[in-house]
């Protein structure tokens, strides 16, 4: 005796069996994977970030000699204006370098990793005549103080940041700049005796940077 068996009706058809034993074992199986893999990459970030830690730990050493050094020379050169400017750049580049290590030794690995690309596209962009005062960092936003000997360098200096990879997402947006002549200061008149010569002339300038990745987005 034969028998049909309408396998077509919704109630015969086989089921998937979510909590048999082969379908846990195997989610238990990729659970493990996935955690073997974050904890490796976690390993990898925590050395990557040591290492860095120490690079600028020693970076902020380097630079803390020389301080120490310039202000020494200072006491023995009283008057010398440039090695004055001098000297107050060095210490806020010493300053933003333990900002920076703050900044890695709390763990924020993304921030740091940024600041660290900035801090090392200022050294590499070099201009005769151009010479920072200091920056400041705000999220995506970057602040830059400077003095130029010529104005005209200026778009020669914001051409080169705008090549490095850490200044990409963001356009310098506001410019603000003022002229000084060191011959005109009344200081300079009342040391002429005491002086060489008067520095020359320079222009201050202040740039601010606006972010453009949220407006890529929004397009």
């Amino acid at each position: 005796m034969s028998q049909q068996i309408n396998l077509l009706l919704p109630a015969l058809r086989p089921r998937f069996d979510w909590l048999a034993l082969p379908v846990v074992a195997g989610a238990a199986v990729v659970g493990l994977v996935l955690i073997a893999i974050l904890a490796v990459l976690g390993v990898s970030q925590a050395a990557n970030l040591k290492d860095r830690e120490a690079e600028i730990r020693n970076q902020l050493a380097a630079v803390q000699q020389q301080v120490q050094a310039l202000g020494q020379s200072l006491a023995a050169r009283q008057g010398n204006t440039a090695l004055a400017t001098e000297i107050a750049a060095t210490r806020l580049a010493v300053t933003q370098r333990q900002e920076v290590l703050a900044v890695i030794a709390q763990g924020d690995v993304t921030q740091g990793n940024a600041y660290s690309g900035l801090l090392q596209g200022f050294s590499r962009q070099i201009v005769d005549g151009v010479w920072l005062l200091g920056f400041g960092f705000a999220g995506q936003e970057i602040e830059i103080r400077g003095r130029l000997l010529d104005p005209a360098l200026l778009p020669t200096y914001i051409s080169r940041l705008n090549d490095e990879p850490a200044f990409v997402g963001r356009r310098f947006a506001t410019l603000d700049m003022k002229s000084f002549d060191p011959v005109d200061d009344p200081r300079n008149d009342a040391a002429s005796a005491t002086k060489p010569r008067a520095p020359a002339p320079y222009t201050e300038f202040t740039l601010r940077t606006e972010s453009t990745v949220g407006q890529e987005k929004a397009r």
